[in-house]
């Protein structure tokens, strides 16, 4: 007799990212309601199991779901807006003083869609959002989607380095993000979707207003995330204003932990890589992000070391208004190959490592580990399946390589989410996807009016 279950993956090459990092050739993954039932051979489980749907893995590598732990919603509706020769400083600066003032409730609900979708399609199934200003609004589109998503209001209380566009008091950040964290405490769509504490970090928050959240992070039970150490500018400012490094205060306001996400992370030294190890912090790497606007990556980037201390590195994609894309295959390319060349050494980081980062360092980032990240009996069912019959992927040796320094997300054909099939054969199943992405054209067209930004800005070339 065989046991019935919902989905049968079978002969497919599977990366499980387990404690042990086994790649089974051949192999199967059984899936029952939103839970990873077996894994193991596929000639054992057939025998074993009968599922009402049948995937046959063949040419397929099968992989847990991606983890971008950093992506904006609210950014998305600048895309390509910005100047592209504006380093950090200038960026945020012209970005937040020209378009993010005009973004409204509808461009923020539309272009997280969007956005969402674009990083649904190259695998991942799990993000943890850098905080909405109308994010009860947009919650609600995320769960519609059928993504894992933890979600913030994004605030600051305090002018640093130019722009005061949206700084609001500190008690009204708080209750803003008290609210809510407490109204979604319980999450939406079974669990999937969850809040945040989420303050902009880099300068533009008061020691009072970091303090709070993180003692409303800890009673809640959730993340803290905040940007930090991106780049030199910032630092200087935070020696001048503090007389400390950034890492350096927030260990001395007593924040750190666990439940803290601290994002950029590039100016960082070997005194506060350690106070990071000490308190268990987690770190997200942005390499698109720091590439494009300059942050110094080559120069001061220490992720590699921070691994090396045993800190826990996830990755993400940041925004779509400076990283530009939301391929966490893309980027986990650049997190494996950049620092071989800054350091002259082609044994630091790496395929499997960047995989790590991309998978259960994300789910460990957003405090998941235990039901997300790795493919094992009992965790959630996010998986992706990659197709590996792409003129990219041949010859084909190695899946590992070739994942990461060969393909992208565009060889990715189904994501599957708590069991449930979200898209299949590259088409995705539960949002009207050309829709969405026809309401996000026409209402940049808004954006273009209130913002009076010039839609089409060269450097050189002429447009006529």
């Amino acid at each position: 007799m065989t046991v019935q279950v919902d989905i049968l993956i079978k002969n497919a090459t599977i990366l499980t990212v387990d404690k042990d990092r086994r790649v089974i050739t051949d192999g199967a993954i059984v899936i029952e309601k939103d839970k990873i039932k077996d894994i193991g051979k596929s000639n054992e489980l057939s025998k074993m199991y009968s599922a009402t749907k049948v995937i046959d893995g063949t040419d397929r590598l099968v992989m847990p779901g991606l983890v971008n732990s950093h992506i904006h919603f609210y950014h998305h509706m600048h895309k390509g807006l910005s100047p592209e020769n504006f380093e950090g400083l200038r960026w945020s600066n012209w970005v937040h003083s020209n378009i993010a003032t005009v973004v409204n409730k509808e461009d923020e609900i539309w272009g997280g869609l969007a956005v969402l979708i674009e990083t649904l399609r190259s695998g991942t199934t799990s993000v943890l959002e850098a905080g909405s200003y109308n994010p009860e609004d947009v919650i609600e589109g995320v769960a519609e989607l059928g993504m894992r998503a933890v979600i913030g209001r994004r605030v600051f209380d305090q002018v640093a380095l130019g722009h005061s566009s949206l700084v609001q008091s500190t008690e009204q950040c708080l209750k803003l993000n008290e609210k809510f964290v407490s109204k979604y405490k319980g999450g939406l769509a079974d669990g999937r979707v969850t809040p945040h504490v989420n303050i902009v970090g880099a300068g533009r928050c008061t020691d009072r207003l970091i303090v709070e959240s993180k003692k409303m992070a800890d009673h809640y039970g959730v993340v803290l995330n905040l940007h930090l150490a991106a780049s030199i500018w910032g630092l200087y400012d935070n020696l001048q204003r503090t007389g400390m490094r950034p890492v350096e205060q927030l260990y001395n306001l007593g924040v750190l932990g666990p439940n803290v996400v601290l994002v950029h992370m590039v100016h960082v030294s070997d005194q506060e890589i350690q106070m990071l190890k000490e308190h268990g912090v987690n770190v997200c790497y942005c390499p698109a992000t720091a590439l494009k606007l300059a942050y110094g990556l080559s120069i001061a980037g220490r992720f590699p070391e921070m691994l090396n201390a045993g800190v826990n590195v996830a990755i993400g994609t940041d925004t779509s208004d400076c990283a530009n894309f939301e391929d966490m295959i893309r980027v986990m390319y650049l997190a494996a190959v950049l620092f071989k060349d800054f350091r002259g050494d082609a044994n630091v980081m790496g395929a499997e490592t960047a995989i790590e980062m991309a998978t259960i360092n994300g789910a460990r980032a957003l405090g998941m580990e235990n039901e997300i990240g790795s493919l094992e009996k009992g965790k959630k069912a996010d998986v992706v399946i990659v197709n590996m019959r792409g003129a990219e992927w041949i010859p084909l040796y190695n899946p590992i390589q070739n994942l990461v320094y060969s393909s992208s997300g565009n060889s990715v054909q189904t994501v599957i989410i708590d069991g449930r099939v979200v898209m299949e054969d590259w088409e995705i199943k539960t949002v009207d996807e050309e829709k969405v992405l026809a309401k996000c054209q026409e209402l940049s067209e808004g954006i273009l009016k209130r913002s009076r930004v010039n839609r089409f800005q060269t450097l050189r070339w002429n447009v006529m």
